[in-house]
């Protein structure tokens, strides 16, 4: 007859124990008893083995149909944050917005300290205006001396009045003609310098380049701006999309065009799909992870891709969470 424990044949198995008399069954040896027991019920089929299966089960039953690939991403806005600074150094003078403020293009953002460009500003329109006034002036003879000279020139036809009275009345009016010219250089030359102190006064403001919220203020009033370190950071109102990270032995499966099934992924709550999207392009380059690591293996090789939703997705949705795409036919 077949031993019970037969189909354990792959564990070592020991010598059978000697027959006993009932006295001879001390506590000893059926403790001895029990310990061989387990042990050879230890070496019964694997439980990891069990555990493994019915995770892929599991896994499974969550993944669409026709799923190819999966990977991790971010959320993040079309062409990303901005990062504004103003084009000058100088002190910060005034604040307009406030974090989490939303904004209109051209709308001022801050404004630094500018009192001596003021002044100079209103001196250069002073400037402007009177020479302005003075080609005005200057232009206003003219009339009156073409009218002279015609009146010169008729009565040196008829013979009532000489060339030289004509010589005169001529040289008069390009002696006035000439003033003019040289007014309207002046006008021109304070037109210029107007402009020019009027772009400096811009740029002593930092105004919004397009619509957006305001993210994060890295300045306040009496700080020192400096030109190129982003004082206010905005976040565009452009379509969200999706950066993921295609682990390199999943690469040949995904295609430009494909459609993703994308699913926030927040620890400790339930996972909420978004709006289907379609991968829009492909990084021809391998770069590494920063999303994923393998601790045991290193740094992972992965290609980026950048998904395009259908539709906007919720605005609960924000930018910089983390989400899982499964990429399929």
């Amino acid at each position: 007859m077949k031993h019970p424990l037969s189909g354990f044949a792959a564990c070592p198995a020991g010598p059978a124990p000697a027959a006993r008399t009932p006295a001879a069954r001390t506590p000893a040896a059926l403790l001895a008893a029990v310990a061989v027991a387990a042990l050879l019920a230890g070496c019964g089929p694997s439980h990891d083995a069990s555990a493994n299966a019915a995770g892929a089960a599991t896994g499974s039953r969550s993944q669409p149909a026709g799923t190819v690939a999966v990977a991790r991403g971010k959320i993040e806005v079309e062409g990303g944050l901005l990062d504004l600074s103003p084009s000058v150094a100088g002190t910060v003078h005034q604040l307009a917005v406030k974090e989490g403020q939303s904004v209109q293009r051209g709308q001022l953002l801050l404004r630094l300290a500018d009192d001596q460009l003021r002044a100079e500003l209103a001196v250069a329109e002073s400037e402007a205006q009177l020479a302005k006034a003075r080609q005005k002036a200057r232009a206003a003879r003219l009339p009156q001396l073409r009218q002279t000279l015609a009146r010169w020139q008729a009565a040196a036809r008829d013979g009532a009045a000489d060339a030289q009275g004509v010589d005169e009345a001529a040289q008069a009016l390009r002696d006035a003609q000439a003033e003019i010219d040289v007014a309207a250089a002046e006008a021109q030359v304070a037109q210029s310098k107007l402009e020019q102190l009027r772009a400096q006064h811009k740029r002593q403001e930092l105004r919004a380049p397009e619509a957006g919220t305001v993210v994060r203020l890295a300045t306040h009033v009496g700080s020192q701006a400096v030109a190129g370190t982003p004082a206010v950071v905005l976040l565009p109102q452009r379509p969200l999309q999706v950066r993921a990270e295609i682990n390199e032995s999943f690469a040949a499966a995904v295609r430009e065009g494909m459609q993703a099934t994308v699913t926030l992924d927040a620890d400790g709550a339930a996972p909420q799909q978004l709006p289907s999207a379609r991968v829009l392009r492909i990084s021809p380059v391998y770069g590494t992870a920063r999303l994923q690591d393998d601790q045991q293996r290193g740094p992972v090789r992965v290609i980026e891709c950048v998904l395009a939703f259908d539709q906007a997705p919720a605005a609960a949705v924000r930018v910089g969470q983390n989400v899982r795409v499964q990429f399929h036919e």
